[in-house]
């Protein structure tokens, strides 16, 4: 992705200048993790320095662990940025089931405030890449495919965070929604039995976007909460009937043992 705006660096510290940009970028995920960056002639040409001078700014990122360097392919944005976030986390949530509800609960708030925040700051870009995003998650429900509905989903929420216009919640969520992303599948499978799941899903998504493009805050977090709340109802009524089929099942085949029964 090539940023719209140029930017200009003076010396001294010329390498350092254009990787505390660089950095800056990546923080705000102008380069997301895993993505390339753009060419050293292209960084160079738009900087207005040598290669000499870009590549020195390339090994500063490097060094600090926020660039790795494939030899004859470029620099991708490494993923040890979310490493310490999700360091311990990703286990505990794996395998601990009863940390649905934890998860779910710190969601909310956070996704409700990022919202509200959205509402306030978002530029006509943020809601052309949130509409995107709901499109693509329009055709992941078509096909029934839950890979590209989780991708969607996540997508969705992480642009809503963007929209707030803060590093520290771009990185925050973006780590977050990654460490989730394998719950946020779970979840989606888990709510198939749910009737008119991917129509319920599909209203609240628009509910949030309408009430940020509308710019209000105050609607735009209670959309976001109702959102989330759903998904947790969703998954207790879900685990609820999966519930009672297997007690009815066990029932029946208590019958089949029952005397008279054949």
């Amino acid at each position: 992705m090539q940023p719209n705006t140029s930017a200009t660096v003076r010396l001294p510290g010329i390498g350092a200048q254009i990787a505390s940009i660089l950095e800056e970028r990546i923080l705000q995920n102008v380069y997301p993790i895993g993505s390339k960056l753009p060419s050293e002639r292209l960084l160079a040409e738009e900087f207005g320095v040598s290669r000499q001078s870009l590549r020195s700014a390339l090994r500063i990122l490097s060094v600090r662990g926020m660039l790795q360097t494939r030899q004859g392919d470029g620099h991708y944005v490494s993923g040890r940025i979310e490493k310490n976030f999700q360091y311990g986390w990703e286990d505990l949530i794996d395998k601990n089931e009863s940390m649905e509800s934890e998860v779910l609960d710190f969601r909310r708030n956070i996704e409700g405030m990022l919202a509200a925040l959205a509402a306030q700051r978002r530029t006509d870009a943020d809601l052309a890449r949130m509409r995107s995003w709901l499109d693509k998650l329009r055709e992941a429900y078509a096909q029934n495919n839950l890979d590209l509905q989780s991708a969607a989903d996540v997508g969705f929420h992480q642009a809503v965070a963007e929209a707030a216009h803060n590093i520290m919640f771009t990185r925050l969520s973006d780590g977050l929604l990654r460490l989730l992303t394998g719950q946020t599948k779970r979840n989606l499978a888990n709510m198939f039995g749910v009737p008119d799941i991917h129509m319920q899903l599909t209203a609240q998504h628009e509910a949030i976007f309408k009430a940020i493009k509308q710019q209000n805050a105050a609607e735009a977090m209670q959309a976001a909460h109702r959102h989330l709340d759903y998904v947790q109802n969703s998954l207790n009524f879900r685990r609820e009937q999966q519930l009672r089929e297997s007690v009815s099942l066990a029932q029946a085949a208590g019958d089949a043992r029952k005397p008279g029964f054949k």
